[in-house]
């Protein structure tokens, strides 16, 4: 059993069709090992949010925004956009966007009588130009914004690498790791993001002891990746390919998540988030994520 909340970014599982996708989260929260979701802003959230606020039970005490869709949108349609834009309007675009997310945050938790969300992850965009400095006064803004009593939390992506282009291009995880500790928010690692990052799947584990050092390690989500095509995209996409028991092209196998778990004592959470076959029944979707979670409990170690 773990004994820290697990989170699973559903949305990158979930199927087609609102019959389809209730009856889903309705499965989900049938199994006792499931803590909450990652929700994804926009997403349902900025149009559809009180549908998906229905989708969430009672007894999900743990459950968090993730900025990341909404932040690569914004930065394809302007390449200047992010709280590490140098550029002012860039900048300006990107605290006015998380305008947006904090407002939703309040209207879940009216709405919802109840502390519905407990962190929002944020990120250092844009691609290929963030900047240190602009992304540190960025949070500091962000920390003294009334979050109705959910915490930030800086999710690492990939940064820029020479001879390759990155996927996401941000800030590298010891700037991260050093604003965090500044302002006095955590740090979460994406599996997944930093594998790909250094092309190696020890680098996951090497950002998260880096965070756990400097104390700002708030959690982990395991979201696999390969260094092939697979069904879910070109190799070192950004795919969140499941563990390598569903994906034998995965670098993401039993001895990767048991290493990185046992090592995340000082987080507060675990969770996953992997994509799924189109064909995948609701319980073979379930099943796929519970793989990990297996792993993990197997795993954890508490203080």
């Amino acid at each position: 059993m773990v004994h820290k909340p697990f989170l699973v970014g559903a949305y990158a599982s979930v199927p087609s069709g609102r019959q389809l996708q209730e009856d889903y989260y309705r499965l989900l929260s049938e199994q006792p090992w499931v803590s909450g979701i990652e929700l994804p802003f926009p997403g349902d959230l900025e149009n559809n949010w009180e549908w998906l606020m229905s989708q969430i039970p009672q007894h999900w005490d743990f459950n968090t925004i993730t900025a990341i869709p909404g932040t690569m949108q914004s930065v394809w349609k302007n390449s200047k956009f992010g709280l590490a834009s140098t550029d002012f309007e860039g900048r300006q675009a990107a605290l006015s966007f998380f305008k947006v997310v904090n407002a939703r945050v309040h209207d879940l938790h009216d709405r919802s009588g109840r502390k519905l969300i407990s962190a929002v992850q944020i990120h250092s965009a844009p691609t290929n130009s963030a900047h240190y400095s602009s992304f540190k006064d960025s949070v500091y803004e962000l920390s003294e914004w009334d979050w109705s009593g959910a915490e930030l939390v800086i999710e690492h992506c990939d940064s820029p690498s020479i001879g390759r282009k990155p996927e996401k291009g941000f800030l590298k995880i010891e700037d991260e790791i050093a604003i965090a500790k500044e302002i006095g928010i955590g740090v979460h690692i994406n599996w997944g993001r930093s594998c790909l990052e250094e092309r190696d799947s020890q680098a996951p584990l090497r950002h998260l002891r880096k965070a756990s050092e400097r104390n700002v390690l708030s959690g982990i989500i395991f979201s696999g990746v390969s260094d092939k095509a697979t069904e879910y995209g070109y190799e070192w996409i950004d795919g969140h390919v499941p563990m390598s028991l569903d994906e034998p092209k995965s670098l993401m196998g039993k001895t990767e998540i048991a290493a990185c778990t046992q090592n995340a004592r000082s987080g507060k959470y675990f969770g996953a988030k992997i994509c799924v076959p189109t064909s995948a029944s609701l319980r073979a979707r379930i099943a796929m994520i519970k793989s990990i979670y297996d792993v993990v409990a197997d795993n954890v170690q508490t203080s």
